[in-house]
């Protein structure tokens, strides 16, 4: 009785496992993915849209309650051009700063949408960052993740993203594949076994047929000698 309650509660346990295992792989492929993207030039590390960026300085602090600090992880979506079109003076948004080859995220300060130009300034900054078209403008923020950014910085280190991408996908990959074998071998088994009865049941059906026949033997000599 014992047996049968501790079985269920086995295999849920296991089908739960696996169901953390292969969301695990589809997160960390996910995070690869948006990982070499980042490796291109002026391209944001996104998933459908939605990009990731560790902070790298202090020039976004402040009180605005959309302030972040150095070494937090902004998320920020990627703009269309029509919204690009619609960007106003308040927004925080990415670009590539090319007097310091590094995306930006800095807030919105003015609008020329006649020239399409737009003047951005860090919340902590003295003064306004030079004039660019909004083409420039990337994503617009929409979160923040304190005290993230440096490990995200780690993850996409070469070191940081073989032990915490590859490795772990591997080692599951393992898991999986031990799991596999060991359910081959299994249905082997249980194969054999089966093969096995049959081959008792059938030996045990010939032994009882060759006790018939040596009876119906002796049954026959005996009638012999009786006549």
């Amino acid at each position: 009785m014992e047996k049968n309650k501790v079985a269920p509660k086995k295999n849920i346990f296991k089908l739960f496992m696996n169901v953390f295992f292969y969301l695990l792989i589809i997160v960390l492929v996910a995070f690869s993915i948006a990982n070499i993207q980042i490796k291109r030039e002026n391209d944001i590390a996104n998933l459908f849209g939605l990009g990731f960026l560790a902070v790298q300085s202090d020039s976004m602090e402040g009180t605005n309650p959309d302030s972040f600090n150095q070494g937090d992880l902004v998320f920020v979506k990627l703009l269309s051009d029509e919204e690009k079109e619609n960007l106003k003076e308040g927004d925080v948004i990415t670009f590539y700063d090319l007097s310091i080859q590094e995306f930006n995220t800095h807030r919105i300060v003015d609008v020329n949408p006649e020239e399409r130009l737009i003047v951005t300034k860090g919340d902590k900054a003295t003064s306004n960052d030079l004039p660019r078209s909004i083409d420039f403008a990337l994503a617009i923020h929409v979160g923040t993740l304190p005290n993230v950014g440096n490990a995200i910085d780690y993850i996409q280190s070469p070191v940081g993203f073989a032990l915490f991408v590859i490795l772990p996908v591997l080692l599951i990959f393992v898991y999986e594949g031990i799991g596999l074998v060991r359910n081959i071998m299994a249905l082997n088994r249980e194969k054999y076994e089966e093969e096995l009865k049959e081959k008792v049941s059938e030996q045990s059906r010939l032994t009882e047929l060759e006790k018939e026949e040596i009876r119906k033997q002796i049954l026959e000599e005996l009638n012999a000698k009786k006549e």
